[in-house]
């Protein structure tokens, strides 16, 4: 608390200079986290405006999940998955009565998590461990979740690595690359450090190709951006939602989508990356190797962005 109100003291502090700058607004955000590598781009109306390191390859943790649940909704625009598609049906074997839907919302009932345990030992592998978290999920005696309610849980997207997969009989990397990638025109490969993480936290990629990327299907004329709110979405709070990846805040000028990952493991390694779409047209995609977990570090930083973006 103390490190936030100081944070949020140097913006009230800070030179005029400085207020138009978003890179060394992100930057003192990261400094004071505890970050020494970061990334960041910024794209206005789709054009690179402002960027630190942006050609900086950076793990996207959590932020991985958007080319998962993008890969899922290129499915079922093709017709070979349905969002009421249930997990016994796109696996052709006994599981849970979860929907894809349910799947992309964190609304399954599946859990508890069983990957927050295992992704120390895992470390540092190139195969993903999708195919072993279903099996953990489907041998499971019961669930401790609550079907229909919001609980966040990297299983979900777990299952729909192995769902891709078993749906296009392609892996989930060349899947993606495919579906969600190439149309972007974005580069991306599984990180060396938490590649085995893939579908719920194993990519890697600049934050150049992260803010077109998330311009491509998350800006006003992308496949999402067009109306988000007519996807699969979970209610979080008032006009406040999770779905595809993101999350959603209905205002009065349209929605503002973001999302944060972050991944640290004890006595190991850490990282985190950051991601907001505003509905005035600004992208702002940023990279850091720490792992921040305080929702209110994330909503003073994206409040004094979008002022700053706003003046530009």
């Amino acid at each position: 608390m103390k490190r936030l109100l100081a944070f949020l003291l140097g913006f009230s502090a800070a030179t005029p200079g400085l207020a138009q700058d978003p890179v060394s607004l992100f930057s003192d955000w990261a400094q004071d986290s505890g970050a020494d590598a970061t990334a960041m781009q910024v794209l206005t109306d789709g054009v690179p405006s402002h960027g630190l390191d942006a050609d900086r390859p950076m793990d996207l943790a959590s932020n991985s999940k958007a080319i998962t649940a993008l890969c899922v909704l290129s499915l079922v625009d093709e017709g070979r998955l349905d969002w009421d598609t249930t997990l016994a049906d796109a696996l052709h074997r006994a599981a849970p009565p979860a929907t894809v839907s349910e799947l992309v919302t964190h609304t399954s009932g599946i859990g508890r998590d069983s990957t927050q345990l295992r992704m120390g030992f895992w470390l540092n592998e190139a195969q993903p461990r999708h195919v072993h978290v279903t099996d953990i999920v489907l041998n499971r005696s019961r669930q401790r979740g609550t079907r229909g309610a919001f609980s966040y849980n990297n299983e979900n997207y777990a299952l729909l690595g192995r769902i891709i997969e078993v749906t296009t009989g392609q892996s989930y990397v060349d899947a993606c690359q495919a579906r969600v990638l190439d149309p972007a025109g974005v580069s991306a490969t599984l990180s060396p450090r938490f590649g085995a993480y893939a579908a719920w936290g194993g990519w890697r990629m600049s934050m150049a190709d992260h803010a077109r990327l998330l311009w491509y299907w998350f800006g006003p004329q992308g496949r999402v951006g067009r109306d988000p709110l007519a996807l699969p979405r979970a209610e979080r709070a008032q006009d406040s939602y999770y779905g595809l990846g993101m999350n959603f805040e209905v205002r009065e000028e349209g929605v503002r989508m973001s999302h944060a990952g972050a991944i640290s493991i004890p006595f190991g390694p850490k990282t985190g990356a950051y991601a907001v779409l505003y509905p005035f047209g600004a992208v702002s995609a940023m990279g850091y190797d720490v792992a921040v977990a305080d929702p209110a570090r994330f909503y003073a930083l994206s409040e004094r962005l979008e002022q700053v973006l706003r003046d530009l």
